[in-house]
């Protein structure tokens, strides 16, 4: 994390001060969470919609903060530490957060898609973990604030950092990557998330390529070949000739060919290349092989051997609420409730239908930020589900009745069942437990589906 004197962090930020301490004392990492702040801390009151953290200040220093940042029209600063007085606390953790980038030796891989990033993000750490001193992105820090915060939290010693960076409208990952300033660059894939914000598709992938433009000058890009539309944008997008490209998928034309993916309960295995014996890799999901190939580029590139590679897919740390397996009595759960999307609810059921359960049960939530046409691309979810084994299919959501429509008109012989809240859902899955099968829990993070998950196995371990 960012260690420096007082002195030195209002140089960096070019800001005036009042001098209530010692400026050449040093702080301790960043936080913005007053109840969080712990000694020698800078304290960044963040203004936000509907809250202001200049109102906390107090508590901040009471926790230990040797200094805050404060803006200028903030009535009343404290007395009782060192205040660098800026014009807008968010741009100025921003602006702190990329002279400290600057200030680091390490070599930085940024990524990126619509579906993916957090896995891929999770199993390039583990497999540069092997080779060098690594940090990555905690949880799902990758917005305007969470990845200055990210930056910040990096410690003078790292020798390879991964960066996960999201987006929801166009420029927004140009000032990101600006920031960052990968060597290498990712784009695990493009699909319909934020479309209501984008548009189109190819307003999406355009925006993924936004990437490129904060990349090194002899720097490492990397992406889904199978994806037309990552192709397409790619030409259009007139990438200096000095930053290299290489692709991944299954297809034949691609860099890096993916082949022989098997599904087990402890991972999959799958080749790159024909590389023999398969590799292994600590996650459910055939997707999850394309987001390894991804990592094994990178990785590749900044000189890890195979071996470390194999012992990197092998133990991964994980982000929490993707394809995770949760036994509930004789159910086995597969919860995957932190975020949804066409693309990744097809991907979860592909998995569980690589499960060998006689009777399998789909519980569908709302995939949010679709856009105008939210209404068909759930119907159509519901349309696709004709092509998997499925006994049961119970959604949850104002839009997943549409999930519901497209099911009904579709399926035969699924019992199809749409619920109002998630207290009547529990209920109706409790007696699950006794019973031989397999759950998909799948939906958008702001429905909360892991409350559900949480609920039935709480209960069964009381």
């Amino acid at each position: 994390m960012i260690i420096r004197s007082i002195d030195a962090i209002i140089r960096m930020l070019d800001a005036d001060y009042i001098e209530n301490g010692n400026i050449e004392e040093k702080i301790n990492g960043v936080c913005i969470d007053s109840r969080k702040v712990v000694e020698g801390n800078l304290y960044i009151p963040i203004r936000g919609e509907n809250n202001n953290g200049h109102y906390y200040v107090k508590q901040a220093i009471a926790n230990g903060a040797k200094a805050v940042l404060w803006e200028k029209k903030e009535l009343n600063p404290p007395t009782e530490v060192v205040v660098i007085l800026v014009e807008d606390t968010t741009k100025a953790l921003q602006e702190l957060a990329k002279e400290y980038r600057k200030q680091l030796s390490m070599k930085v891989v940024g990524i990126t898609g619509s579906n993916g990033k957090t896995s891929t993000k999770d199993i390039l750490a583990s497999v540069l973990k092997q080779h060098y001193i690594t940090q990555k992105t905690m949880g799902n820090y990758n917005n305007e604030i969470g990845v200055p915060l990210t930056l910040l939290s990096l410690n003078e010693n790292v020798e390879a950092a991964v960066i996960e960076m999201g987006m929801e409208n166009l420029k927004e990952l140009s000032f990101l990557t600006n920031m960052v300033k990968p060597d290498i660059a990712i784009i695990s894939n493009v699909g319909t998330a934020h479309l209501e914000n984008l548009g189109t598709m190819e307003n999406i992938a355009k925006a993924k390529l936004e990437i490129v433009e904060g990349l090194s000058e002899n720097g490492l890009f990397i992406y889904n070949g199978d994806q037309k539309l990552i192709r397409d944008a790619v030409v259009q997008a007139n990438i200096p000739g000095s930053i290299k490209i290489k692709t991944f998928g299954i297809e034949k034309e691609n860099d890096y060919k993916i082949a022989s993916i098997i599904q087990k309960r402890d991972g999959i295995k799958f080749s790159i290349n024909q590389n023999l014996p398969l590799y292994k890799l600590d996650m459910i999901g055939k997707h999850q092989a394309f987001n390894a190939t991804a990592a094994y580029v990178a990785a590749i590139a900044l000189g890890v051997n195979d071996e470390e590679i194999r012992a990197g897919f092998e133990n991964i740390e994980k982000t929490g609420l993707r394809n995770e397996l949760v036994d509930f009595g004789h159910c086995l759960i597969l919860n995957d409730s932190y975020k949804s999307n066409p693309q990744s609810a097809l991907a979860a059921l592909d998995t569980m239908e690589e499960f060998d359960y006689d009777y399998k049960i789909a519980v569908l939530g709302d995939m949010l930020e679709l856009g105008q046409t939210s209404d068909m691309i759930h119907y159509s979810l519901g349309k696709d589900l004709a092509k998997y084994h499925l006994n049961e299919v119970l959604t949850i959501g104002d839009m997943a009745r549409y999930i519901t429509q497209g099911a009904f008109n579709n399926l035969e012989n699924v019992h199809i069942q749409h619920f109002q809240d998630k207290e009547s859902l529990v209920d109706y899955l409790r007696p699950y437990s006794k019973k031989e099968c397999m759950l998909l829990v799948k939906g958008s993070r702001g429905m909360k589906l892991d409350e559900v998950v949480n609920e039935l196995v709480r209960e069964k371990e009381d």
